[in-house]
This record gives structure tokens, C-alpha cells and sequence, in this order.
């Protein structure tokens, strides 16, 4: 079993027309701009994340970003909002504490304030953090790959996918390529392909991921924050690697048999986020099937808007999402794009 049915529905809202998510993308904006209000949660949940990505829409939103205090996290503190108003000093000081967390993620460690100061080209941060990841990626003898550990509200894990592991933190230091050896970026590639094919579970030419090689079968995802969606749109960036195009083809094949998430339409754990993934194949490959699949999940969330506030998990996400599909443009915004 590579994804749980009941999680998936099947694929509706006919086919690609620019007309209807144009419209879309109009009333969610309209929506969204009416509704906005000061709100905690940061870049993840919060205004600050709706205002950003209605300035990236075209309509005005101010970035309000009042102090989060001890949260310094790129999902829902100071550094995610430093970021989005690209206010350096803010990023800066949020970035230093992010990259000695335990956490060692995207969202709240590390990689996230890999990703903030590259975006920013903040060189002396980009420097610390990467010594960071280096220092911090170590060898499971039991998994017989490399691995990174993270410790989140006092849990300890290893875990694989784009928000909270190996994929996410992979993702930052390919983005900060400037920063190392080619040495380094070989060895990058071999590591992760390597923990890839260690942890990958197959069935015929599809792949997927658990949260973590221990994780239990009923924790099986297939979502851009944990599994196979996840991958492709960490990893698809990378420099050409055999082994790791069929990895990311057979991921790729998997979210499209699995059909759009009942769960909504958002980018973390909705349809847009995995049909960010056939945007990120379209680039890699140029094979458009890719596309047409992007734009077949674009018309199904158009279907399954409920209204829901946020970047990561509302409306706002998934019009940037239409947005890209139209503009046939695989950046994710506030990672690949600022």
C-alpha cells in the first residue's frame, strides 16, 4: 500500500480553463483582502503570510508583522515574517537562533534559515548555516544511509519529507549551492539518493515515503509536507542525477494515481501543494503531461475552496497556485521566490 484511499477523491472540475481560474483567483483575492486582520501564526497561518501573498497577487495588503516573541521559526515566527517583509536585521537575528535549534528542519530550524538568507543573499548566515546541516548530517548504521535527527517540542525523529526532514533540509542546501564545493554538492546528491532508495516504498514504477523510516503504515502520507509530493518539490531543482530522476518520476506518478486530497486545497497538505509537484516535473523534464496534470489539479481545488485562511493551509495559497499554473511557473512562493 503506497497511499490510503480514503484520503483521496477522484479527480473532477473537467478540464484546464484559464477563464475559470482566473475568476478564482479574483474572488479568493477579494475574499481574502475583506477578511484581513491581525492575526498570530505567522508566514504558515497568519496575516502576515495572507498579506504576502495577496502583494504577490497584485492587491495591496500592508505586512503588519508584530513581534511573535519566543517563536523565531520560518513557519510561524520572526524569521518567516522578517522574511516577507524582507526586513534583514529581523531575518538576521531570527536566522542565528533558528540554525543552533534541535529542531534541524525547514519550518522551524536550520534549512529554514538556510532558505531566508539565500532569498535575502545574506552571505554570513547562509555560511552558518550550512556548517550547520554539514556538521549535523550523520550516518544510521541501521538504515545504512546518512540522516538528519530533529527534536521538535521534545520528540525526538529522523524524519524524510519537505517540512520537517531530510527532503527540506536537502532542499536548503541545494538552494545555497553558492556557499559550497562542488565536492559538496556531488556528495549532497549521493546521500540523498542514497536515503531515498534506502527508505522508498515501491510498488511497480510508483514510489512513496513515510514521515520516517520507523514511522507506522497508518502514517502513511502523500502531501507536500510528508511524502512523495514533498520530494518532488524539494528535489526536483537538483543538478541531473540518473537515480534520482526515477525517484522523482515515480513520485510523481504516485500523486497522480492517488488522485487530489479530500482533506482541502491548500499547499501543505492539499491538492495545490500536490500539483506543485507535476509543475516541478514540467520544468525537470519539459514532458507536458506534467503540466496538463498541474492544471487538472488546479480546476479540482478551484472545486474544494471552503474559504480557509493562510498561505500554507487557506485560499491565498491556492491562488498563487492558479496563479502558477497559469504562468507556468514552478516556483513555491517564499522558497523559491520572494
Amino acid at each position: 500500500m503506497l497511499f490510503r484511499r480514503q484520503e483521496h477523491e477522484p479527480l473532477a472540475g473537467g478540464p484546464w480553463d484559464e477563464r475559470a481560474a482566473r475568476y478564482a483567483i479574483a474572488d479568493i483575492v477579494d475574499e481574502a483582502s475583506a477578511a484581513l486582520s491581525p492575526r498570530e501564526g505567522g508566514i504558515y497561518d497568519g496575516d502576515e503570510g495572507e498579506a504576502y501573498a495577496l502583494r504577490m497577487l497584485g492587491a495591496p495588503a500592508e505586512l503588519r508583522g508584530p513581534d511573535h516573541g519566543a517563536d523565531l521559526s520560518y513557519a510561524t515566527g520572526e524569521l518567516g515574517v522578517g522574511l516577507a517583509a524582507r526586513d534583514h536585521e529581523r531575518v538576521e537575528r531570527a536566522a542565528r537562533a533558528c540554525i543552533e535549534s534541535p529542531a534541524n528542519e525547514l519550518l522551524y530550524g536550520a534549512a529554514g534559515a538556510l532558505v531566508a538568507a539565500v532569498l535575502l543573499e545574506m552571505d554570513d548566515v547562509a555560511r552558518l548555516a550550512v556548517e550547520r546541516l554539514w556538521s549535523t548530517w550523520t550516518f544510521d548504521s541501521k538504515l545504512r544511509a546518512c540522516i538528519w535527527t530533529q527534536e521538535l517540542e521534545g520528540r525526538r525523529g529522523r524524519n524524510l519529507g519537505f517540512a520537517h526532514g531530510l527532503a527540506g533540509n536537502a532542499y536548503a542546501l541545494l538552494r545555497a549551492g553558492n556557499y559550497q564545493s562542488p565536492t559538496h554538492q556531488r556528495e549532497l546528491l549521493d546521500r540523498v539518493v542514497q536515503a531515498l532508495n534506502r527508505t522508498a516504498l515501491r510498488e511497480r514504477s510508483l514510489l512513496n515515503w513515510l514521515p520516517a523510516p520507523n514511522s507506522r503504515a497508518n502514517e502513511l502520507r502523500v502531501q507536500w509536507c510528508h511524502g512523495a509530493p514533498g520530494i518532488v518539490c524539494a528535489l526536483a531543482g537538483a543538478p541531473a542525477h540518473r537515480e534520482l530522476d526515477a525517484l522523482l518520476l515515480g513520485a510523481g506518478e504516485l500523486v497522480w494515481v492517488a488522485g487530489p486530497l479530500r482533506k482541502g486545497a491548500g499547499l501543505c497538505h492539499g491538492t495545490a501543494g500536490n500539483g506543485f509537484a507535476f509543475l516541478k516535473l514540467f520544468r525537470r523534464t519539459r514532458d507536458p503531461r506534467w503540466l496538463e496534470r498541474a492544471r487538472r489539479f488546479a480546476m479540482h481545488a478551484i472545486r474544494q475552496r471552503q474559504g480557509e485562511r493562510g498561505l500554507y493551509e487557506g485560499d491565498v495559497g491556492v491562488a498563487l497556485y492558479l496563479r502558477a499554473c497559469i504562468d507556468v511557473d514552478d516556483r513555491w512562493p517564499l522558497l523559491d521566490v520572494l
